[in-house]
């Protein structure tokens, strides 16, 4: 990141998008209708506890030693059609491959519009996916993605330290 500091009330927005990004979660009963800003997803493992996915920390992993289950995770910068909010979407392994089958008969990644909702709150309610077949936006086309990689060190850090405050979604 270029700026750490500077006057006035408004950091640039590549300033605001490294450090205030934000997790979209699909709410119950209701939909969650992106465009995707990343050209591919970064992949993660790890372990689902507290509501929350974290981090497994490989073979000294506390988790891993308690017997919590480990998950192939896939993040994505997207943003919502409606706010046009700019965030991160966290799916697993079956929702991923079919974003990646869909990739494939698109051409690309980078601006498939989707719509995600959950059926219900228990933690294995699947996600549901749903390819909307339209153009991308032309709003969409100079946006930028968040950098997936900072963005999950920021949250593991945080998570570790203690400073990370966890989102319930509303409903």
């Amino acid at each position: 990141m270029a700026h750490i500091s500077g006057e006035g009330w408004d950091p640039p927005t590549a300033v605001k998008d490294r450090c205030e990004f934000h997790w979209f979660h699909v709410a119950v009963g209701s939909s969650l209708c992106v465009v995707a800003l990343s050209p591919a997803p970064c992949w993660y493992v790890g372990h689902f506890e507290d509501s929350r996915m974290r981090k497994c920390d490989g073979p000294t992993c506390s988790m891993c030693g308690r017997g919590v289950g480990r998950q192939l995770r896939y993040v994505f910068s997207c943003v919502e059609i409606t706010t046009r909010q700019i965030g991160i979407l966290d799916v697993g392994k079956s929702v991923a491959d079919m974003l990646r089958e869909w990739t494939g008969r698109k051409g690309c990644f980078r601006g498939m519009m989707l719509e995600f909702t959950k059926a219900s709150r228990s933690k294995h309610s699947r996600m549901e996916v749903h390819y909307i077949d339209r153009p991308e936006p032309s709003w969409m086309v100079t946006m930028q993605p968040v950098n997936l990689l900072e963005a999950l060190e920021s949250t593991w850090d945080r998570q570790v330290n203690g400073t990370h405050k966890p989102q319930r979604p509303a409903g």
